[in-house]
């Protein structure tokens, strides 16, 4: 009964430490811009001022943000890398600000050129970069670790724009890419990826691209609710009582209490 009772609870500390990791397992999605929820934030890259870290590139509407150090933006999201921004003109990333003026257009050859704010999926800006060969990429960082991140991308006909995540220590947890679109289709064609092994950094990559609307979203700490972690307690309880009864062995009955003695 012994060795039957302490395999019954190496059993059940099996099966518990099982569920648990399964609990715990990052799940690992390609999505749309549908699975955010209310805690998501879009990162649209308007309203940026010209200053020590971002400079004119071209005209007045085509600026180059991160040239001395990270850029960070309001909503939590910054760019990371390339930094010292190179410039547009050397593969550094370039935001394009269409409330600034319309004087730059971006051509994107097959898929169309960008001439105003409504080529751009959200708001009035976006961020680009393009390389004469090759690839180019940029990257951002977040405060804290996100679940999913995404956004509205599109670039040189033909292209395609690939989604790298990063979690903890740097650590590439998966990667996606998709083609590029016309102009016109910029805004439904959104890239993203869900991680549940915590986002800390991306890095978008492409020939001559632009993205919009990044999203974010960090999930919230869901805590069990006490009748929940209570009833896992007693039922843990329960079985460990059990185990413990059937650890008895045959040989030692159960003692019976002491008869009261006469007064």
């Amino acid at each position: 009964m012994l060795r039957t009772h302490t395999r019954l609870l190496a059993s059940l500390a099996l099966a518990l430490g099982l569920w648990l990791t399964l609990a715990g397992t990052a799940s690992a999605t390609p999505i749309g811009p549908g699975a955010f929820g209310a805690l998501a934030v879009v990162e649209s890259f308007e309203g940026v001022a010209t200053g020590p870290n971002v400079v004119i590139g071209l005209g007045a509407s085509l600026l180059e943000p991160g040239t001395v150090s990270a850029y960070a933006f309001p909503t939590g999201v910054s760019l990371t890398s390339p930094i010292p921004n190179p410039g547009y003109d050397l593969a550094g990333p370039f935001l394009h600000d269409f409330a600034r003026g319309a004087d730059v257009q971006n051509n994107w050859g097959a898929n169309g050129t960008v001439n105003d704010a409504g080529d751009v999926p959200v708001g009035d800006a976006y961020l680009g970069a393009f390389a004469v060969s090759g690839t180019v990429s940029f990257a951002f960082g977040f405060d804290v670790a996100m679940d999913r991140v995404g956004a509205y991308v599109t670039g040189a006909g033909g292209s395609t724009i690939r989604l790298d995540v990063y979690g903890a220590g740097g650590a590439l947890l998966e990667s996606r890419t998709m083609g590029s679109v016309p102009v016109a289709q910029w805004g439904a064609n959104f890239l993203g990826i869900e991680n549940l092994a915590g986002i800390e950094s991306v890095v978008f990559t492409g020939t001559d691209f632009g993205i919009d609307g990044l999203t974010f979203e960090a999930s919230p700490v869901v805590v069990p609710e006490p009748g929940t972690l209570s009833a896992v307690a007693l039922g843990l309880a329960g079985l460990l009582g059990i185990a413990m009864l059937g650890n008895r062995s045959p040989s030692q009955p159960a003692r019976t209490p002491p008869a009261p003695r006469p007064l």
